[in-house]
């Protein structure tokens, strides 16, 4: 045992490096005023108020809606396709490796690439989906869609959805795969219908790979930042602000770097304290009858 601490020491060393002291940095950075002058970073304690500031300010509540609905939104929708896809692939006809191949595209594709892959197709004159839609009639205009404050917001989440389903499908996947088949056997031998069966045997199996993926969705939908940056710059009008968008622009826009790592870590904390309610809640792998012990 005395031997395995010491072997893990340099990895702990390394992660406390690049992990503990950024974010003791950043805790400590939020109680400053630390601003850019002259090309030198000044600092001076300031206590709570860059907190106190983010209280009272307006731009800060906008920011935390929109990504509160853009976290719910971007989850439920993930969940539902992905588990859609993974129920399809895990059936006799959707075995086939071809498949799984076509569906890790999005998913290997890198996030700026992405972006302007997506830009393209929202593109307001010359964008892909507008040539599709008026060439087939559905619409006699060209449509902005990155311009408009209601849909800019709904088009981030499209393309962050796509992006994100193969990664959630692909875990589901695995857990569906685990699932013994007597189970089902069973189910329908006890006369169970088709809802039931996926009720009691699918869902119930599937209780860690979803805690799993609600948590890491969670996470990864509250700090999306490639595709703001390349595709509205949290236009128009500050429709598609999020969270970890503001704490970059006040950080590097408007170099208030004090006020930008309080952001940062509210962010932080907010993500932290989802993760464990949603791990609470779901309970992964314990059963009913435990957890309710």
């Amino acid at each position: 045992r005395r031997t395995g601490m010491y072997l893990i020491i340099p990895a702990l060393v390394v992660m406390a490096a690049v992990i503990l002291f950024p974010i003791g940095r950043s805790i400590v950075l939020s109680f400053q005023e630390a601003k850019l002058t002259a090309g030198e970073i000044g600092t001076a304690w300031t206590g709570g108020e860059n907190y106190r500031r983010i209280s009272e300010d307006e731009t800060f509540t906008l920011a935390l809606r929109n990504s509160a609905f853009f976290t719910i939104a971007e989850v439920l929708l993930v969940l539902i396709i992905a588990l859609g896809v993974a129920l399809l692939l895990n059936t006799r006809a959707g075995r086939n490796p071809i498949y799984a191949t076509i569906l890790l595209v999005p998913w290997v594709i890198a996030p700026v690439a992405n972006a302007v892959l997506w830009k393209w197709i929202l593109h307001a004159n010359y964008g892909a989906l507008n040539a599709l839609l008026t060439g087939f009639g559905i619409t006699d205009r060209y449509v902005n869609w990155l311009g408009t404050p209601g849909l800019a917001l709904r088009m981030l989440l499209l393309a962050d959805v796509w992006k994100s389903v193969p990664f959630i499908a692909l875990i589901l996947l695995a857990g569906l795969q685990n699932i013994p088949p007597a189970l089902y056997k069973a189910a329908k031998l006890d006369g169970a219908s088709t809802w039931q069966r996926f009720r009691y045997v699918t869902l119930s199996g599937l209780r860690t790979p979803l805690a799993l993926a609600v948590v890491l969705q969670t996470i990864w939908s509250f700090k999306v930042f490639d595709l703001i940056f390349v595709l509205t710059k949290a236009g128009p009008a500050d429709a598609t602000l999020l969270l970890n968008f503001l704490a970059y622009r006040v950080s590097f826009n408007f170099l208030d770097f004090g006020y930008g790592a309080a952001i940062a870590n509210i962010i932080f904390l907010i993500m932290f304290v989802l993760a464990l309610v949603l791990i609470r809640l779901l309970k992964p792998g314990a059963p009913r009858s435990r957890a309710r012990a």
